[in-house]
C-alpha cells in the first residue's frame, strides 16, 4: 500500500525539492498547497499519510497550522506532520512536537536530513524501508 504525501509550503522551489525527496523515499505526493487553508482542503480530500508543512507562511503561523490539522485529523485521517522550516528548531521543538508534529526537516534541506527523517518515518511505514535516496 503506498504511503500518500502532502506538502504545504509558500516556495515552490522548496515544494519541488521536497516532493523530490519524498518519492525518492518512496511515497506518492497527491497534492501541494502554498498556504494552510489549502492544506487543509487538500487534506480533507485526499487523506494523506504524511504532511509536510512550513512554518513561515503568509495567513497562519506554525503553530495554529499545527493545531489545525490536529484537530482535522481526531476527526477523520491520521497523518503524521513533519515540519519543514528555517526557523531554528532545537529552540522551538518542544513546542512543535507538543502540538502533534512528528518530526522536522531544517531549511536549506540536504539529503541527509531527510535521511535522518526516513529512517523514523520506516518505523511507521515499513513499505518505505527498501527505498534509498542514492543517486
Amino acid at each position: 500500500m503506498p504511503v500518500i504525501a502532502l506538502i504545504v509550503d509558500d516556495s515552490p522551489v522548496a515544494r519541488t525539492i521536497i516532493r523530490h525527496h519524498l518519492s525518492k523515499l518512496g511515497c506518492v505526493v497527491v497534492g501541494e498547497a502554498e498556504n494552510a487553508s489549502q492544506g487543509l482542503r487538500l487534506f480533507r480530500e485526499k487523506k494523506p499519510d504524511i504532511i509536510t508543512l512550513d512554518l513561515m507562511m503568509p495567513e497562519v503561523d506554525g503553530i495554529n497550522a499545527i493545531s489545525a490539522f490536529h484537530i482535522m485529523r481526531s476527526e477523520g485521517p491520521k497523518a503524521i506532520i513533519i515540519i519543514a522550516s528555517v526557523l531554528p528548531f532545537e529552540k522551538t521543538r518542544d513546542n512543535f512536537l507538543r502540538e502533534g508534529a512528528f518530526d522536522y526537516i531544517v531549511k536549506p534541506f540536504n539529503r541527509f536530513s531527510f535521511e535522518r527523517v526516513r529512517q523514523r518515518l520506516i518505523r511507521t511505514f515499513p513499505q518505505l524501508a527498501d527505498n534509498t535516496f542514492d543517486a
